[in-house]
């Protein structure tokens, strides 16, 4: 009895010892800020500040932020939002969100001078802090993780587990579900590993989700939707729980809610039958142009500054170029040359049949537009400069130093001018020979830079200019003077837009998902009035509706991409829809013809196809 007693005893003292041991195992304190916006001088930069200077004098471990951190993306934003943090005296863990890359200006360069990779990955206590980039990168659409990132993703958590028992945490801005377009994606990857919860943004409000069975955590913004709160978010890791505290400016965090510390159990809701065509090809980078074309060959870049040449017949790669920096420039022909440009600014031309460089050309500030051709002269725009080259050697024939920001469109030649707009607010006319400025026009306000024609590059009668902004105006100017003929918000149309291959209708795709027909005739009477007598209307179907890609019509069918890769064919004459297909998850970029006449896509998420 005695000995059982004494058994007993030590028993209770291992337990005793062993629980107190769990209860040593120290919290993790960390703050989560998100959705900072700041702009030089605004609200929020000196609100970031006074932040910054709680959380030194708090017991907090380290920061993660969850991505917009600025307005716009602009370099002085950027650079504002990094000398804020860099008095920060613990360290902090940074992602961009769609602030930084929809609209940046040198196209995220300035981002990765100042951070470094979009991402991260560290360990604290028993667990794996893993940050990951959402996108959309340089055109308007729905949060999209990158192909290459979701295969890093996946790449990362693996190397960091092996030998380990720690569970992650993972970081995004976008949370992931259904405003994310490729979530399910992400999803698969999470529910391989212990993934604990999702840490997010976007939503600018504290609130707790269920992500297909994975916890998830949206940070509050810095100042509240309704501009009355001030505040950011704490975080604390306990044995049991992850607990999120509203921490207002001056005052003691306050517990909202919590979360268990066990992997969540991910269940992924099987996606539904697809009207779906088979791709040519599935690239293993993101593309963000559509291909070029000659008879036996296809031609296409990705955002990892890759350039193929794939055979149409067989699909086999006749020879693939490594350039250092994404492309979304839409690789062009001209001969026998392939002509591509980089982010960076270089113009390059290569033999096609041989891949051998011919020349290359560096120009000012950023490219992320595409070029136009005419005998065998290139026209596009960069942030610094319009530039007209001799695609022969890539020798400047003429530059003009606008426009004062970027620009993505297409430039349109209109008789012996050149038009195009960019992201500065303006739409410029050039002479075509001599590069001189014969016109310039804005909606009047210089300031919003976020309703430019940044990304779209017009539609031309003989005598009139029509374009649609992300104001949501459809404008008519004179197109020899610029002067503004008539503008309307009547349809809340936007970027995409595009002519009938007749040239007697302008299409226009509005945001809620339907096609506008107009007569695209100089004998026309502007007036709204009439202008909605002489207009048709098709429901498309898609719903909400964001995505620029132009509008083609080619052998009797309009063609139409949507910003969750539907493609929507619609018979011109009947002016009804044919069929709608349904390529995948992420934007459509836009349609092009091969030499056969026959239609061409490509999605962001790397998939090419042929149409018809």
């Amino acid at each position: 009895m005695k000995f059982l007693y004494s058994k007993i005893l030590f028993v209770f003292a291992i337990a005793t010892c062993f629980g107190q041991q769990l209860k040593q195992i120290p919290d993790i304190n960390f703050v989560h800020l998100t959705d900072l916006h700041v702009s030089v001088g605004n609200d929020n930069d000196f609100l970031l500040q006074k932040i910054i200077k709680e959380i030194n004098d708090s017991k907090n471990e380290f920061v993660v932020i969850t991505g917009d951190l600025t307005n716009r993306g602009d370099d002085d934003e950027l650079n504002r939002v990094h000398t804020i943090l860099t008095d920060l005296k613990i360290p902090y863990y940074v992602i961009s969100g769609n602030h930084e890359t929809t609209w940046s200006e040198s196209a995220g360069l300035t981002y990765k001078k100042l951070w470094g990779e979009d991402r991260f990955v560290f360990s604290k206590g028993d667990y794996l802090f893993v940050g990951f980039p959402c996108g959309p990168y340089m055109k308007m659409g729905d949060g999209f993780v990158k192909k290459e990132d979701i295969l890093l993703l996946d790449k990362t958590i693996e190397e960091s587990l092996e030998n380990s028992n720690k569970k992650v945490l993972s970081f995004s801005h976008y949370p992931l579900d259904n405003s994310l377009s490729n979530y399910k994606e992400v999803l698969s990857v999470l529910k391989k590993y212990p993934v604990v919860a999702n840490f997010c943004g976007h939503g600018h409000t504290l609130k707790k989700y269920n992500f297909s069975g994975l916890s998830g955590l949206m940070g509050i913004s810095i100042i509240s939707r309704d501009g009355k709160t001030r505040s950011y978010n704490e975080v604390v890791i306990n044995n049991d729980s992850i607990s999120v505290y509203h921490k207002k400016i001056d005052e003691k965090a306050v517990f909202t809610h919590s979360v268990s510390t066990k992997p969540s159990t991910i269940v992924i809701e099987k996606e539904s039958e697809l009207n779906q065509i088979k791709a040519f090809a599935n690239d293993i980078a993101s593309i963000y142009s559509v291909p070029s074309f000659d008879k036996r060959n296809i031609y296409f870049a990705n955002s990892l500054g890759t350039i193929q040449s794939v055979n149409l017949k067989n699909k086999k790669v006749n020879w693939q170029i490594e350039t250092r920096n994404s492309i979304y420039f839409q690789p062009i022909i001209v001969k026998n040359n392939l002509i591509v440009g980089d982010i960076e600014g270089n113009i390059m031309a290569f033999d096609k049949q041989s891949s051998k460089q011919k020349w290359i050309r560096a120009v000012e500030g950023i490219l992320v537009g595409s070029p136009i051709v005419e005998n065998e002269k290139l026209y596009v725009a960069s942030s610094r400069k319009f530039i007209c080259l001799d695609v022969n050697n890539g020798k400047v024939i003429w530059e003009n130093k606008l426009p004062q920001s970027y620009s993505q469109g297409i430039p349109l030649i209109h008789q012996n001018s050149i038009i195009f707009g960019a992201w500065d607010t303006f739409i410029y006319c050039l002479d075509k020979n001599t590069g001189g400025l014969l016109w310039k026009w804005n909606n009047g306000n210089e300031k919003q830079e976020l309703y430019s024609a940044g990304n779209v590059g017009g539609v031309s009668s003989n005598n009139r200019l029509y374009f649609v902004t992300p104001q949501r105006f459809l404008t008519i100017l004179d197109i020899n003077t610029g002067k503004t003929l008539l503008r309307t918000s009547k349809w809340k149309v936007r970027e995409s837009m595009g002519k009938s291959q007749d040239g007697k209708f302008f299409y226009a795709k509005t945001m809620d998902g339907e096609l506008l027909r107009l007569p695209l005739s100089d004998d026309l009477e502007l007036t709204e009035e009439n202008l909605v007598k002489e207009s048709r209307i098709l429901d498309l179907k898609i719903g909400y509706e964001h995505n620029p890609a132009a509008i083609l019509e080619n052998n009797g069918k309009i063609y139409l991409g949507s910003r969750k890769g539907e493609v929507v064919i619609v018979d011109a004459n009947k002016f009804e829809v044919i069929k709608t297909l349904n390529l995948g998850t992420s934007s459509v970029n836009g349609f092009t013809t091969d030499d056969n006449g026959t239609v061409w896509t490509s999605l962001i998420e790397g998939g090419i196809y042929r149409l018809e």
